[in-house]
């Protein structure tokens, strides 16, 4: 005989773990768990309502009328204007970039040009002397803080010529 508590523990594992199992063969409504119910019991099986059954396609039946109506789908009266692509939109010419505005060139060529010293050393130079990395991010910096002052003072609703952000 085994004096290890963890022997009985086992069996005791095991013993459970038998029960547990026996219980998957067992019929769910025995007949004991049918006494507490009523007599009355349906012949017929549970059958979908024939009002939430979707109507059998056709040939000649619109695709969209035969799914659920929800509020992103489109309505069948009228196509929406975004199914009548009549291929006639093009879009405006782009603006021509300003000629004479520094702020314009120097948000350009910081914000582009930073970075690209950042990865040159990083890739190239990463010995170089720390002037050159801090003179880099500097630049970097520059051209958010440029970019940020470029914004709009005033933002109210009321300014009629805004184009949104200009850069």
């Amino acid at each position: 005989m085994s004096t290890d508590p963890r022997d009985n523990e086992r069996t005791d594992f095991d013993a459970r773990f038998a029960e547990i199992i026996a219980q998957f063969d067992e019929d769910p409504l025995d007949s004991s768990d049918l006494a507490d119910q009523p007599d009355e019991v349906d012949d017929e099986p549970d059958r979908p309502s024939a009002e939430v059954l979707p109507p059998e396609p056709t040939a000649s039946m619109d695709p969209l009328a035969s799914l659920p109506v929800q509020w992103r789908m489109p309505s069948t009266d009228e196509p929406p204007a975004l199914m009548e692509d009549d291929g006639t939109y093009e879009p405006p010419p782009p603006m021509p970039l300003p000629t004479g505005d520094l702020h314009f060139w120097g948000i350009l060529a910081a914000m582009i040009g930073g970075p690209l010293w950042l990865l040159y050393l990083f890739m190239f130079d990463r010995y170089a002397r720390p002037m050159w990395w801090v003179l880099a991010c500097a630049v970097s910096a520059l051209g958010v803080v440029l970019l940020i002052l470029r914004q709009p003072v005033n933002r109210d609703d009321q300014d009629e010529d805004d184009d949104g952000a200009v850069l």
